[in-house]
Formats: structure tokens, sequence, C-alpha cells
């Protein structure tokens, strides 16, 4: 299945499909952001270092859309056009029909119900167009934020992975694994 590169807007967000235009803002983003991405995002820290590689990351965002591998997208506030996060539909598994959801938000923009907002849209698109049978999370276990927002998303708690993968800082964490079958999601 092909997703057609397009905005696709929330009540106020938009979810825009990764552009190289916005390399800086990204990696401003990023590093603006990182004490709070070393845990979570050690693959997307080490793409970012520097403002040469997070050009190359975003050309490789749009090249994994354009190959249906991942499809990555910017969170803008939808009044100011600001950059304010990220979320990626990611680790497609076509045989099995299911992805894997990675995300964060600005700490300038949490408690705003923002990520909450932009996972829903992400999920029923995931669902709906992609026709996915399994969306899934992997968050670490101190991320009590993240498992709170996945939550309200709709994401039901499945289990624990230990020493689950290494860190940015080369800590090896636990991770909790948050799902949604499409058969849930129809219900809801």
């Amino acid at each position: 299945m092909k997703l057609p590169r397009k905005d696709i807007p929330t009540e106020r967000l938009i979810l825009k499909p990764y552009e190289i235009k916005y390399y800086n803002e990204v990696f401003q983003l990023i590093h603006k952001n990182k004490p709070r991405l070393v845990h979570s995002f050690p693959n997307l820290l080490r793409a970012t270092e520097t403002l040469e590689n997070t050009r190359d990351f975003v050309q490789n965002k749009i090249f994994d859309w354009n190959k249906d591998r991942a499809y990555g997208f910017m969170i803008l506030n939808k009044n100011t056009n600001q950059l304010i996060g990220h979320i990626n539909i990611k680790d497609i598994d076509w045989k099995k029909n299911q992805t894997e959801l990675s995300y964060f938000i600005d700490v300038d923009m949490e408690r705003k119900g923002l990520m909450t907002e932009a996972i829903q849209k992400i999920i029923r698109l995931c669902f709906i167009v992609l026709q996915f049978e399994r969306v899934f999370v992997r968050i670490v276990t101190t991320n009590i934020a993240s498992q709170k927002t996945i939550e309200k998303a709709g994401l039901k708690y499945e289990g624990a992975f230990y020493q689950d993968y290494t860190t940015y800082d080369n800590q090896i964490v636990d991770t909790y694994c948050y799902g949604i079958s499409k058969e849930a999601f129809e219900r809801n």
C-alpha cells in the first residue's frame, strides 16, 4: 500500500511528511530535547548529531517513505506552523500486517494533549488507510508520561521486555509494550 505524501490536519496540529527544507528546525528541536530523548531515541540522536547529519536523516526519512519502509511525520502547531514534535510509523511488517510507532513532543508542549491527538490520528491512518491489523509502541519503563499518553490514545499494556536495547549513553534499559488490534480499534 502506498501512502500519499500529504499533510494530515488534526484539530490543533499538522502532521507533515518530512521535507528537506525543515532539516535545521528538526536539528534544533532534537537538540533542545536531547536530555529527554537519551534513553528512548538512541538511533535518532546518533543520526542527528550535526546539522549535516540531520539533513541526511531527513533525506533518509523521505527515502524510507518512498520505499514504504516507514512513514515519518513532523508535528507542527497549526496556529504557528512551528515544529513541535515527531511521530514515526516504523518497523513495518507487511507480512504480519503490523507496525510500531515512535514519537516525541517538545518539552514546552507537554501536558496539553497534543501528542495524544497526533497518536490517535496516526492510529486511525494505520487501520483505515494502511489496513494494518496491529499497532504497537515500546516505551522505556521509566517514561511514565509516555505510558499515560499511549493509554489515553487507546493502546493497552501487553508486557515487558527486559534489557530491550542500549540507550544513546550506553545504558541497557527495559521497555513496556503497548498495543491495539484493528478489531479493538473498531470496537471503540
